[in-house]
């Protein structure tokens, strides 16, 4: 192995055989799974001594994400996004001590630029300048704006249902955009097989797949385990608690990764309990029953990340709250209304799975709990219109002027 290699590896999830860093997304003997997984102790006084300063993502946490060589690094400005505390939202729970994680902050305006940038730089290491993704959106998004920035062809398939706001901005940065049939009922399946397909048809194309999923491409996930350690440099300490959205499992479980790596850098002595919320309406198959029927081989969209995210919440003593439509609107109603906080849907996953466990009197309210809210409403304006459900909104007033205004 080179230095580099000895920094860090690809290791076989299950079997926990080791690989050389490199342009390899499967297991080469088994076709496993694979994970990146650094030399902590190496990397320990390198990482000590920037993560709690100033600086990018990469000036901060770059010893333990890949690549290292900084001219290989693709960014648009990621990370650094605010954690701010709460005061109207938990005094409606009761709650003294809860901070909101606004990853709507990024670039692009998700999460999923933490990925991309990491990804994609990994690619750029190769020499690879063909990019490929089936996403729900954000992905897409964040994609494309990488692609553009590096100079790179970006290839977005979606829903033909997904929203037009997300849609609008993958063909804003030059991608090419593909319209898929939407995952409706009897049709689920289908749409879940292109993301457990695009590995195998990149691979014959020499395109990098760029699904936010550890089982198609491990590097897409590192970037996700920067949200825990800017909350616990935030903060000054690990949260007692986090709640985080399941979508297809990989930020939960990069989360989970990122406070797991802080125990092995010395700078955290435990784990948060993290809990996950995932909605289940859409033919959509609890991580907690994967392998179980009708699920396995049903009607089902089956998150790729989903044993990972289950997993962890396992290990960390958490749950899973199941969420349906009405639930997911009346936390981002609760975010705008009482914050001022704008949530795409799945953005106020973590919010709304908060809402049911302290309804159900199952948060100790002096614990440091910390909520993700991955994705800004902007994207999806059409799901907006049923925050009136929940909370009065006032009519527009026409007027000509200052005379016209009922004040």
């Amino acid at each position: 192995m080179t230095d580099d290699n000895n920094r860090a590896w690809l290791t076989n999830v299950k079997t926990g055989v080791r690989y050389p860093i490199g342009p390899t997304l499967r297991a080469p003997d088994d076709g496993g799974e694979l994970s990146v997984t650094f030399d902590l102790e190496a990397a320990a006084e390198a990482f000590g001594a920037r993560w709690k300063t100033a600086g990018s993502m990469w000036e901060r946490f770059g010893a333990v994400l890949t690549p290292f060589d900084p001219s290989h690094v693709v960014s648009i400005g990621e990370g650094n996004t605010p954690l701010v505390r709460s005061e109207r939202f938990a005094r409606e729970l009761g709650l003294k001590n809860l901070f909101f994680k606004l990853e709507g902050s990024n670039p692009t305006g998700s999460f999923k630029d933490r990925q991309m940038s990491v990804a994609i730089s990994m690619g750029r290491s190769w020499g690879r300048h063909r990019y490929a993704t089936v996403s729900s959106g954000n992905v897409g998004n964040a994609l494309s704006a990488y692609c553009a920035k590096a100079g790179y062809d970006a290839i977005v398939l979606v829903a033909e249902d997904t929203a037009d706001g997300k849609r609008d901005q993958i063909s804003v940065y030059g991608a090419q955009l593909y319209l898929v049939p939407a995952p409706t009922p009897g049709h689920v399946r289908r749409y879940w097989q292109l993301y457990a397909d695009l590995g195998a048809f990149c691979a014959a194309r020499d395109i990098v797949p760029m699904i936010s999923a550890r089982p198609v491409n491990p590097f897409m996930v590192e970037g996700t385990k920067t949200i825990a350690f800017e909350i616990a440099a935030s903060l000054g300490q690990v949260p007692d608690v986090m709640y985080c959205c399941v979508g297809g499992g990989g930020l939960l479980g990069g989360v989970y990764k990122g406070f797991q790596e802080l125990v092995g850098l010395s700078q955290a002595a435990s784990i948060p309990v993290i809990h996950g919320g995932q909605r289940i309406d859409r033919n959509f198959a609890p991580i907690d029953k994967l392998h179980e029927e009708p699920y396995a081989s049903g009607d089902y969209y089956l998150p790729l990340d989903g044993d990972w995210a289950d997993g962890a919440i396992r290990a960390t003593g958490g749950t899973l709250t199941p969420l349906g439509a009405d639930a997911i609107a009346e936390a981002q109603t609760w975010l705008a209304t009482k914050e001022g906080i704008f949530a795409e849907p799945q953005g106020a996953y973590a919010a709304s799975a908060l809402i049911a466990a302290a309804r159900r009197g199952e948060i100790d309210p002096e614990a440091t709990i910390t909520c993700v809210i991955t994705g800004i409403g902007l994207k999806d304006m059409g799901a907006a219109r049923r925050f009136a459900e929940f909370a009065p909104q006032r009519a527009p007033i026409r007027a000509t002027g200052l005379d016209d205004l009922t004040i």
